[in-house]
């Protein structure tokens, strides 16, 4: 499970300064997202199928909508939510798709909206 950061570093793809994964205009992430606004490809009522969208630059799908991903950090000293990135099929486009946005979870709540995290590999 990949931390906060990780992921993302892992959105971003090497843009520095963007608010979404391909580019700062809402026009296209209506395009390359599940999310729950009106206008772009997004004809699901829920969950698309992982590959219904454009990947980004190093191969990711979904980053940015579908469902909300766990993070490996804890988001209060408390340990009883964790971080959440990407936002959800019923996220809105300009304030949970951000690559910057975070949210968080219980990981003992269900929900529909939540339900994924990646895991990422090092090389030495």
């Amino acid at each position: 499970m990949s931390t906060g950061t990780e992921w993302e570093f892992a959105a971003r793809d090497g843009l520095v300064d963007k608010r979404f994964p391909w580019d700062d205009a809402e026009s296209i992430v209506r395009e390359y997202t599940n999310h729950d606004d009106i206008g772009g490809r997004d004809k699901w009522k829920y969950c698309t199928p992982v590959g219904s969208f454009k990947r980004n630059g190093y191969g990711l799908y979904d980053m940015s909508g579908n469902v909300w991903e766990w993070c490996q950090d804890w988001y209060d000293s408390d340990h009883d939510s964790r971080v959440l990135r990407g936002g959800s099929w019923f996220s809105d486009v300009l304030l949970s798709l951000r690559v910057a946005n975070c949210s968080f979870g219980s990981p003992t709540d269900p929900t529909d909206s939540i339900s994924g995290f990646r895991c990422i590999t090092g090389s030495k």
